[in-house]
């Protein structure tokens, strides 16, 4: 007996042919499932990253904090009496601020301002 003689009812003439969903359907759906599950996995490995350069982070920290407070002798020394220097003469910026300024019209060519260069 065919799969098509066993849906017919008892009173049809014609059979009905029964639908079959083909083999490559299921075997490209687990594939997809596949992926779909990797891919997840993917997401979980990128959310929580193994701490391999924090761990040597942290010791290094605590190093050099175990260094530095004993190298501090932990006294308070009162600053030194500053010293006055005589005044000095104003610097020239290192830039002319001339140049920098907006022009006021738009001329060709741009004429120089000031004396400064």
């Amino acid at each position: 007996m065919t799969a098509a003689q066993q849906t017919a009812e008892p009173g049809d003439a014609a059979p009905r042919p029964q639908k079959m969903v083909g083999e490559w359907f299921w075997r490209f759906l687990a594939v997809v499932m596949v992926v779909t599950v990797g891919w997840v996995f993917w997401i979980i490995y990128q959310i929580n990253p193994q701490p391999l350069i924090t761990n040597a982070g942290f010791e290094a920290a605590a190093k050099a904090k175990a260094r530095a407070s004993q190298d501090a002798k932990g006294l308070i020394t009162p600053a030194a009496a500053p010293v006055t220097a005589p005044p000095a003469a104003p610097k020239e910026p290192p830039v002319n601020v001339e140049r920098l300024r907006f022009a006021e019209s738009i001329e060709t060519p741009i004429p120089e301002r000031g004396s400064k260069n």
